[in-house]
């Protein structure tokens, strides 16, 4: 059952929408800076809401925590010197990951892939 979408609900969503891939701190600077006064409850207990109702999804990459709304089938790529996250999808894999329904005799429902490396913005500074 969808809950109500209340407009504190809508501005952690479309917070969310914003930063792309944040932590919980991060969207709670976010919110401060940006709407009224929201409690960290209510950010925490719409963050909530928002994951059991699978509109938005949680990461976790090298032990920290991420939220991102939810999207289609997608990788991350995540830079070592600046520590941006960035969407990858299937089709800018030059394999075709979604043909893969077994390993070792185990059927895939899903896959999480997290590469890294160092991001085009790192690289070009790195020519200057």
């Amino acid at each position: 059952m969808i809950k109500r979408f209340s407009n504190q609900r809508q501005i952690v969503y479309d917070s969310l929408l914003a930063l792309e891939h944040s932590t919980s701190e991060e969207l709670i600077e976010y919110i401060k800076e940006n709407y009224s006064e929201i409690s960290l409850a209510t950010i925490y207990r719409n963050l909530s809401v928002l994951l059991n109702e699978e509109l938005i999804t949680k990461i976790n990459i090298n032990g920290i925590d991420y939220y991102e709304t939810t999207k289609d089938t997608h990788f991350h790529f995540i830079c070592k010197r600046c520590n941006k996250i960035q969407d990858i999808l299937p089709n800018e894999i030059p394999i075709n990951i979604k043909d893969i329904d077994y390993i070792n005799s185990n059927k895939i429902l899903s896959c999480n892939i997290t590469f890294t490396g160092i991001c085009k913005d790192c690289l070009n500074k790195q020519l200057k």
